[in-house]
């Protein structure tokens, strides 16, 4: 009976192990790599807002790009967007936009590069306003040619 006893002391304790610990690995996944506060397990998730992700596919063009248009994306090529935006709202930057990016090529054998852009919104705990997150991923045949942070823009006086 003692030994009953013992397993059941050392489960609790590792227990409560893992709900005083984990609030600090989620927070140190949250601050490396932009995972959503809200997702896996979050203690602070009522801290933060978390406004969905906006992910543009473009078709470069000089200094510039022309935004692909979403819905003459074939069906699977959506899919594939959508599954990316669900799984980057909850993972944040340890998702890339790999397989949509490679169905948007198969897809427009008139596209040489697309360039994806995922963008977050985010509170800026220096200004205590939104900011945004920016990504900017190029891929080509070969897969990822480039993956490039966008320093967000200062907050404007108002």
């Amino acid at each position: 009976m003692a030994a009953a006893g013992e397993g059941r002391a050392r489960f609790l304790v590792t227990i409560v192990a893992l709900v005083v610990v984990w609030p600090l690995v989620h927070r140190g996944f949250v601050s490396a790599y932009d995972v959503n506060p809200w997702k896996l397990g979050g203690f602070a998730m009522y801290t933060t807002a978390t406004p969905p992700v906006l992910v543009v596919a473009f078709e470069p063009r000089g200094e510039g790009g022309i935004p692909l248009d979403r819905g003459r994306l074939p069906a699977h090529v959506e899919q594939s967007l959508q599954r990316f935006e669900a799984r980057r709202h909850v993972l944040g930057n340890l998702v890339r936009p790999d397989e949509f990016a490679a169905q948007v090529l198969q897809s427009r054998p008139d596209l040489d590069r697309v360039v994806v852009l995922v963008q977050r919104m985010v509170l800026d705990p220096s200004t205590a306003r939104m900011s945004a997150r920016t990504v900017h991923y190029t891929y080509d045949g070969n897969g990822l040619v480039a993956e490039k942070v966008v320093p967000p823009s200062p907050a404007r006086e108002s």
